[in-house]
C-alpha cells in the first residue's frame, strides 16, 4: 500500500523542522504518524535504529499496545507527518483492510530487522569471548609438578 498516494491530500498534516523531536522514547501514547515528506532518525537509547523516509510508519507500537513510546524520532530535512489517533485508526482497519496488513507488515519488518541484529551481536559477543580466552589462555597456564621455585 503506498501510503503516501493514500494520505496525499489529507488536511491535519504536521511540518517539522530539522531537529524537531516528534516524540521521545518513554512519551506517553499518542497518535501513529504517517511521514509523508523529508526525512527522520530512529533512535533507540540514543542508536540510530532506521532513516525514516515517505512512506515510513512512526509510533504505531505504542498506539497499538498502549504502552509508552519505545523509541525517539528527530527529524532530519524538513517533513510533513499525518497524525492518526486511535479513532482514524480502528476506521482505517475496517475500511481499508489493507491498510491493517500494511501495519502489520511494518511491525514484522521491524521484528526481522531487531532479530536480525541481535544474531549479529550474539554472534559478536561469542567471537569477543573466544578471542579474550585464547588470548588468556597462551599467557597464563596451570603449575605443573616439576615446577620449581627459583631461589
Amino acid at each position: 500500500m503506498n501510503l503516501v498516494y493514500h494520505f496525499l491530500h489529507a488536511r491535519n498534516t504536521q511540518s517539522l523542522e530539522p531537529g524537531t523531536t516528534l516524540f521521545k522514547e518513554n512519551d506517553p501514547v499518542g497518535p501513529m504518524y504517517v511521514l509523508l515528506e523529508g526525512a527522520a532518525r530512529v533512535l533507540v537509547a540514543g542508536h540510530v535504529v532506521e532513516m525514516a523516509g515517505p512512506g515510513t510508519l512512526l509510533g504505531e507500537m505504542a498506539l497499538l499496545d498502549d504502552l509508552p513510546r519505545s523509541a525517539t524520532v528527530v527529524a532530519i530535512q524538513p517533513c510533513r507527518v499525518l497524525p492518526i489517533g486511535r479513532s482514524e485508526f480502528d476506521l482505517l482497519v475496517r475500511e481499508k483492510p489493507e491498510f491493517a496488513r500494511h501495519v502489520m507488515k511494518v511491525l514484522v519488518q521491524r521484528l526481522r530487522r531487531m532479530n536480525e541484529l541481535f544474531g549479529e551481536m550474539k554472534a559478536a559477543q561469542r567471537e569477543a569471548g573466544e578471542m579474550f580466552r585464547s588470548q588468556h589462555t597462551r599467557k597464563w597456564r596451570a603449575p605443573q609438578v616439576d615446577d620449581t621455585i627459583p631461589m
